[in-house]
This record gives C-alpha cells, structure tokens and sequence, in this order.
C-alpha cells in the first residue's frame, strides 16, 4: 500500500511555463505515492503553486488561494513557490494556508503533506530556504503525459543578472542546472508515452550548465538523437545567450522549431541601461540578425517588452514600437511595470501614472496585432507542418513549427478518423492568415 493511497489532491498553478512545469511534476509526485488528482468536485489537499513577478500576480495568489480554500472548506492549503519566497512567514500564515513552502523544497511536498496527516508535523508550517546563498536542486521530475502531444521539461533554475526591475533572482536565487542526463531520461520516458513535443523551460535558459562541463548547446545536440521526439522548442532564451554554439546547435536539428522568443523589455538605449538588460538596442538588433543568419529568414522572433518604466518618456516608448517594428518581430508580450521593493527600480525617479502606463500598453498591444499578423501573412499560400492538438467542430487544431495558431479544414477528407485526432502530423496548403492564426486546408496526414 502507498502512503498517500485515495488522497484527492488538486493542485493549480499560476505564473510562468516553469510554474506549470513544476505543478504537473508535483502532481506527479503525489500520484507516484497513490494519491489521485482531482480537477473538479471536493479534495483532501489542494495545492496553489505562486507567482510574485508582480504585484497583480501577488493579488491573484490571494485570490487563488481564498477560492480553493471555499471550494473544499475541509481540505488541507498549501501554499508554494514564489509568493511564498517573498514574504514574511507572519504574512504567510495570515492567509490560512496549513503548509507553506518556498523554491527548491517543492519536491518535499508529499512528505511534509503524509507527516502532517500522521501527526508527526504541525500545521500551520513554514518552510524555505536562502536561495541566494543554497545550490540546491529540487528533485521535481515528470513521468506521465498530461498533454499527450507537449510536454515542459524544466532544465534550469535561478538568475545571477539582477535587472534592476526584477525580483526573480531574490525569489529562484542564483542560476542551477540540471543534469544532463537526467533532462535526457526524463525526455526519453515522455516519448515513450506518446509526447512528440518537448518545450524546455527554467527560469534563465541560457545559463543551463553554467559551472559544469555542458551547456545548452550539448542538451539540443543530445535531444535531437531521442528517438519518436518529432519537435523540440524553448519556453524563452536569453539575448546573450544566442552565441554561435548554440545557434549551430539550433540550426544541425532536426527537429528544433525555428521559433525563438528573446526578451527585448525596451527597445531605448537609455532605457535599456537603466534596466541593466547588459546590451544595447544595436546589439539586441546584431544578436536577432545572426539569428536569421543561422535558422533562416522564415524564423519566428517574439518577444517581451515592459511599458512604463521609471523615467520612459514618450519619446523612449515610441523609440521602442519602432524598433520591434523594423526588427521583423512576430508575437509581441506587453508587461506594465510594476515596482517590486528590493529592486533598485523601486526608487528610480520618474515613476508614471497608472493612466498613463494603462494607455501605452493597449498601444503597444495594438502594435503587436499588426505585428502578429505582418509575420502570419508571409505564410500565406505555403505549405506548414502542423502537430494536431485538438479539434473544434469539423476543424482541427495544432501549432505550426514556426508556432503559428492553425485551424484546418478536415471537411475535403471526409470524417475525422476513428482513432484520436492527437498526436497526427499534417501538412496544410494555407488559404487565410486572421490575427496571427492560419487557416488551410489539408495536404497531407500521417500517424507519428
């Protein structure tokens, strides 16, 4: 009999793909001691793995947290992650949560949650670590296929850059990776269950193996050698870590997707040094040209960029939709700043107006559907390989290789086929690009 045998445990996340990650491997590893995750309907346990990027994230971990605890009064909270790094263990335990726990002890939730129920630990408990000053790895690993067609992997944990607006490394603590080997098994066994895609995921990809003898570049060129992994992609890389090795690592693949999302934050050089981002926007602009350099003209290039920082003026903001505009940027993710106490941009001068940031954000949003579109359109009347990943009505739904949204006409062929429509690869003859989404009609289909 397993310690944790009929236990019902919910467990959602919020945040990034390394939160997502990490709460499908918390899952699992509830699963592995017998308990069984729910998604609807009353639970024993139910698990909020936090975000505290921002102070918006912070209100909706509240909020996230209050709702679980009313969707099963009875049931034991927890609280983990990020939020929990961030603040004092008395604010923490003003919130209810039975159990709080902070970065890299997320692996310990099932023996924290059998010695609570035993009677051997009391709750309410706090527990974290200095991750500023603590190398430790949490154990967190995947086993089963949740989604069946993708799966995150999680590779890398921590930041060492300190940009002057972000939080994280106070939160994740200094880079760790890792090993190489295990991020290979970990694929292996996912494959194995029918996952043909893998996005790895960590918190600063671009410094996976920093202090060991491999890198990223050694981790594509391993991945690309599992056999039945059809796609391989990034959650978010870095713009200094776009070094040649690596692009010649992306471009001998087979099956890397020539899609790269490269956080920009501003395209203003003076901007750009108060955020410590470490380049200039001529930079920024050299790095994504050797990009197309070494994956094509046809690459995807997003990105990310914070509206609103202390002392952007007008001019400096419009200095940046310039900038993505003439870079050839696809998808565009818009963030207002937000002041995080810690951060020398906490007491930067020249803080604006909510108005005002709330204004530039719905502009910039604006620019990234014409930009979206702008790079969807250059598909038009070409063929794309298209993994299906669910179905709509008569239609069929997947993501190019360039990461594109697509929607396909099965209507010409006939009925859908008897087994799942999941896992099959197509290639469609696009007709229509409609915000960023391509529409087409099937060419061809094949069983992965």
């Amino acid at each position: 009999m397993k310690s944790l045998d009929g236990l019902k445990v919910k467990v959602k996340s919020l945040g990034c793909r390394t939160n997502i990650y990490e709460t499908e491997a918390i899952a699992d590893s509830f699963r592995k001691k017998g308990a069984v995750i729910v998604d609807d309907g009353d639970f024993d346990v139910g698990i909020l793995v936090s975000c505290a990027v921002t102070g918006t994230a912070e209100k909706k971990c509240r909020q996230a947290l209050r709702h679980m605890k009313k969707e099963s009064p009875k049931s034991m909270a927890i609280l983990c992650g990020c939020y929990v790094q961030a603040k004092p263990d008395a604010e923490l335990l003003s919130l209810g949560a039975d159990i709080c726990v902070g970065n890299r002890l997320k692996a310990d939730l099932p023996r924290l949650v059998e010695g609570v129920i035993k009677g051997e630990l009391k709750s309410p408990l706090v527990m974290k670590l200095d991750v500023l000053r603590h190398e430790k790895w949490d154990p967190l690993e995947l086993s089963k296929v949740n989604f069946h067609t993708r799966s995150f992997v999680k590779i890398q944990d921590g930041c060492d850059l300190f940009c002057s607006y972000c939080i994280v490394p106070y939160l994740r603590g200094r880079p760790v990776s890792r090993d190489l080997r295990d991020v290979i098994a970990e694929v292996e066994g996912l494959v194995d269950q029918g996952c043909q895609e893998v996005v790895l995921t960590g918190v600063h990809l671009g410094l996976y193996g920093k202090g060991h003898d491999f890198d990223l570049a050694d981790l594509v060129d391993a991945l690309s050698k599992v056999k039945g992994l059809r796609r391989l992609r990034f959650g978010s890389i870095e713009p200094l870590a776009l070094n040649d090795k690596l692009l010649v690592a992306l471009a001998e693949s087979e099956i890397f997707c020539p899609h790269l999302h490269v956080p920009l934050q501003s395209g203003d050089a003076r901007i750009l040094k108060l955020m410590n981002r470490g380049y200039s926007p001529v930079e920024f602009a050299s790095i994504i040209s050797n990009v197309r350099r070494y994956l094509g003209d046809d690459v995807h290039v997003s990105t990310d960029i914070i509206v609103g920082f202390p002392g952007e003026d007008e001019a400096a903001f419009a200095s940046t939709l310039n900038f993505i505009r003439d870079l050839g940027i696809g998808r565009l993710h818009v963030f207002p700043f937000s002041p995080r106490k810690g951060t020398r941009a906490y007491d930067m001068p020249g803080r604006l107006q909510k108005c005002e940031i709330a204004n530039r954000v719905n502009r910039a949003l604006e620019e990234g559907g014409k930009l979206l579109q702008r790079y969807a359109s250059i598909w038009m009347n070409r063929k794309v390989d298209v993994l299906i990943e669910r179905c709509k009505g008569s239609k069929l739904l997947g993501l190019s290789r360039h990461y594109l949204e697509t929607e396909i006409d099965w209507d010409a062929k006939g009925k859908l086929p008897e087994r799942n429509y999941k896992g099959l690869e197509c290639k469609v003859c696009v007709a229509e690009a409609r915000h960023g989404i391509l529409y087409g009609a099937l060419s061809d289909i094949k069983d992965l």
